[in-house]
């Protein structure tokens, strides 16, 4: 392949690491922004996703970290990872959300949550869902089979906590549900960044692009190293 043919390929088939965590509002990561923005432009990623716990990134902010990253090719999407729970179930998993715009805390019903980003035209990734508990074997950290009456518009199919049962089930809801499976780090210190990416079929420059592509199945998972 020569030089010219791979810079177009890349162009077409952008690369994110799209669950990245940061010191600066995850209280359980390590990683400073500043670190990872340079850790991702070094790792050759065309673009991240941050998705502190619970929170979104004030704009303002984060427009200071897109003035870092964006002279380097680098783009930035401002997410958000939900924790839900119920009186009935317990803790129902976790959510990546896209495209709305405050932070959404801890705690909603998964139904609720759902109906709530749904309904503000944002886009939900069902985090790790069939990691296992660390307390419980026999339940999961994430959403579990309970990711089949949500209304998801995608899984996060590669991860570092799912082993080979994990990737068989979120493929088996993958192709019941007819949706698509994504790849991300969770990164929460900077040697893990990249790890598991997600790669685009066209080019994302924007945050309304990104959530456009992955509403439409136009992504896939993959583990990088």
């Amino acid at each position: 392949m020569g030089k010219g043919e791979g810079r177009e390929r890349r162009e077409i088939m952008p690369t994110f690491d799209i669950h990245l965590h940061t010191d600066y509002y995850s209280s359980c990561s390590l990683m400073h922004p500043k670190d990872l923005i340079q850790q991702a432009v070094e790792l050759g990623l065309d673009g991240i996703a941050i998705t502190e716990h619970g929170i979104r990134w004030p704009d303002d902010k984060f427009a200071e970290l897109r003035r870092l990253a964006e002279p380097q090719g680098l783009i930035l999407i401002n997410g958000q990872e939900v924790n839900t729970y119920s009186r009935q179930n317990g803790t129902e998993g976790e959510f990546l959300v896209f495209g709305v715009k405050k932070s959404l805390g801890a705690d909603l019903p998964a139904k609720e949550l759902v109906a709530r980003v749904k309904g503000e035209g944002g886009i939900l990734i069902a985090a790790h869902p069939y990691k296992r508990s660390r307390l419980n074997r026999e339940r999961y950290f994430g959403v579990g089979d309970l990711l089949y009456e949500l209304g998801l518009d995608a899984l996060e199919l590669y991860h570092p906590h799912h082993d080979e049962e994990a990737l068989e089930k979120v493929r088996r809801a993958m192709e019941v549900l007819g949706l698509p499976g994504t790849g991300s780090s969770d990164a929460h210190k900077v040697e893990d960044v990249g790890a598991y990416v997600t790669i685009f079929e066209n080019p994302v420059q924007s945050e309304e692009d990104f959530i456009r592509e992955i509403r439409a199945g136009r992504v896939r998972g993959e583990k990088r190293f």
